[in-house]
């Protein structure tokens, strides 16, 4: 190589400028020449030369060696020694400063060149492995994945700083140590096996291993999970250098599959009691038509009774149970969610004070007189759009339950407060953002061990321990079905032995308070006009006749959509006085429902009068009746004074413009 720029350190003139000369005839250039190895220093760091050729012994306060040892440290420059002298001492010392090269005094220009050429290729070779080095270390920082690497004697030799972090070790105490003080396993037979997996590896017997799901101990003791292989470091010739381990951690990972199997939960948690909501709906519709002649049918009977008669107490027993079988049928409808549910702003407040001075309040406090049951409520507490009915239905069975966790005594706190949330709270259930009305129900109970507490609201289930039943009959069932009929959502914790929460989130509204409906007195059931019974059920359809014709009524009756359509369509126009109501079941056995029905009947008289009767909620066709002119909905099993309620507001209505 030529034109390379050397520096000439020497403190002799006359044998730097022979020194220079040789150089410009073998084709390299010099710079500068100087003297002192402070002037080496400062002009290495100015000038950046190829190569410096300095002479051992200077004048100044440092010496060739000290300047080269600064060179080196500051600039990365080649030194090459000049050196008459060839003691021990002074060699080791040259040895030490990591020179490239060490010429005696006197030399020849064949000497110089072969020194200088091997001293820069030295450096040139140097500098590729620095920079090869450099790039490396920067590559293991840069990986997500932590890394360690061994020599043949399970000695550390490299650990990035992902490896460094995880570990807790920092590389000035890691390096040097056995890998299984650095890569500490939880699992002790674990720990064998990667001991012994080691030995083979550097034996040659073992190529790759994998581990998921291991716990590593980091320095200060706490636990990660990691996944990790094992490889050696196979050398060219395909020798054994040592080993590599390369880990992460999974913690990400393992906090999302137990949110995904939570999650599952939830879900497989939901669509139970959906198909549990689904199986009472359908017994309750098949019981409606069953119990509406058990129910009216001993009224009608005590119409026709002497006053006196001892028949009436035993119709008195039939009716009141007949009456609890309804109340058993709402349950099942709510639990289905497919009963009408009227929605009008309700202060949950005085839904509290209504349950909190109620007979069965009391009741409750007699049977469990050990408990010792509070109330605190939010001044502020905003209304929620609701049914009085259902939500009284949930403060109680809330209290029930909670009472019930108590038979040995223990205190009960009910609260009410304002919640909002700005992000979703997993909780029981995932309770989405949003401005809440919140009941609180806190007991010292019992408790509900973990294996049961995804299976409280089911209907029907109950855990018996020593006698006290968790969760028993329809009321925490009836509990789940208004909250999701509100739109709201429960967040349940128990601890066994400590008690438990559960806090019911419904959605507020900005909605004021209606002014209370007019009651309709049962003595203004009675009527004249005309009415046409549509049911495909025929102990309903008698039961209803029967009771209308009672009380004055007109009454024509059918037992399907066609038929009905066929009576009306017959006797409109030939009566003296027309069809003044249709009584209308939306679910028939034929071809036509309800909507079918009255859509066909509007064609013969557009303004026509219609109540509709279904043991469902209202649905997309039942709405559609009613945007079509029908005026009220009554849901089956219902009571005949019910039905006279009913159909009495609508005969009283204006006649429709439609």
């Amino acid at each position: 190589m030529a034109g390379e720029r050397i520096l000439i350190v020497e403190d002799e003139s006359i044998v730097a400028k022979d020194i220079q000369n040789s150089l410009k005839n073998l084709g390299y250039v010099v710079p500068a020449i100087v003297s002192t190895g402070e002037e080496a220093v400062v002009k290495a760091h100015e000038l950046k030369p190829d190569l410096v050729l300095m002479d051992v012994m200077l004048k100044g306060q440092i010496d060739g060696i000290e300047a080269a040892e600064q060179i080196r440290a500051q600039s990365h420059i080649p030194v090459v020694f000049l050196t008459a002298y060839t003691d021990d001492q002074t060699l080791k010392r040259a040895k030490v400063s990591e020179a490239f090269g060490y010429l005696l005094k006197p030399f020849e220009d064949r000497e110089l060149r072969t020194t200088i050429e091997m001293a820069l290729y030295q450096c040139i070779m140097k500098r590729k492995l620095r920079e090869s080095r450099e790039w490396f270390e920067t590559t293991l920082r840069c990986l997500g994945d932590a890394v360690v690497a061994t020599d043949t004697h399970d000695c550390i030799q490299m650990i990035n700083a992902t490896a460094e972090a995880l570990t807790g070790w920092p590389r000035a105490d890691a390096i040097g140590r056995k890998l299984t003080d650095i890569f500490c396993l939880k699992d002790r037979p674990q720990s064998l096996l990667l001991e012994q997996f080691n030995t083979k590896i550097l034996q040659g017997n073992e190529a790759t291993e994998f581990g998921k799901d291991s716990i590593l101990i980091a320095r200060d003791g706490h636990p990660i999970p990691i996944d990790h292989s094992i490889a050696p470091i196979v050398g060219g010739e395909g020798n054994i250098l040592g080993i590599v381990v390369i880990f992460r951690d999974v913690s990400d990972r393992h906090l999302s599959e137990d949110r995904e199997r939570d999650l599952q939960k939830r879900l497989s948690r939901s669509k139970r009691m959906e198909s549990l909501g689904i199986l009472a709906g359908g017994v309750a519709h098949d019981l409606n038509n069953i119990l509406g002649p058990i129910i009216d049918y001993p009224d009608l009977i005590m119409k026709n009774l002497p006053a006196d008669s001892a028949l009436r107490a035993d119709l008195e027993i039939i009716k009141n149970s007949s009456h609890k079988a309804i109340e058993m049928v709402h349950d099942l409808l709510t639990l289905g969610r497919i009963g009408h549910v009227p929605m009008e702003p309700i202060a949950l407040n005085e839904i509290i004070d209504a349950c909190m001075s109620s007979t069965e309040f009391r009741t409750l406090q007699t049977k469990f007189p050990l408990v010792m049951a509070e109330h605190q409520l939010a001044p502020d507490l905003h209304r929620v759009m609701g049914s009085r009915q259902h939500l009284y239905e949930v403060v109680m069975n809330l209290l029930i339950n909670a009472f019930d966790a108590m038979p040995s005594g223990g205190r009960l706190m009910l609260t009410t407060s304002m919640k909002q949330l700005n992000k979703a709270l997993e909780g029981y259930e995932v309770i989405e953002p949003g401005k809440y009305a919140v009941l609180h129900f806190t007991d010292t109970g019992r408790g509900i061990g973990e294996e049961n507490i995804n299976q409280i609201f089911e209907p029907f289930f109950t855990k018996r321990t020593l006698g006290w039943e968790v969760g028993s009959g329809l009321g925490l069932a009836v509990v789940y079905g208004v909250v999701k009929d509100h739109k709201g959502f429960l967040n349940v914790t128990s601890k066994v032995g400590t008690g438990s929460d559960f806090d019911v989130y419904f959605p507020v509204s900005e909605v004021p308070a209606g002014i209370a409906a007019h009651k309709t007195e049962p003595a203004a059931y009675h009527g004249r006009e005309t009415i046409l019974v549509v049911d495909d059920d025929e102990e309903q359809r008698k039961t209803t006749l029967r009771w209308l014709r009672s009380h004055g009524y007109k009454v024509l009756a059918a037992a399907n959509g066609k038929s009905a359509f066929e009576t009306f369509q017959t006797t409109t126009g030939s009566l003296e006085e027309p069809i003044d109501l249709v009584l209308l079941d939306m679910i028939m056995a034929d071809e036509w429902d309800g909507l079918d029905t009255y859509r066909n009947i509007l064609a013969i008289n557009p303004s026509q009068k219609a109540v509709i009767v279904s043991g469902f909620a209202i649905t997309g066709r039942i709405k559609e009746v009613l945007r079509l002119g029908a005026g009220q909905y009554l849901q089956k099993p219902y009571t005949m004074a019910e039905l006279g309620k009913v159909v009495r507001l609508e005969l009283d209505k204006p006649a429709n413009t439609l």
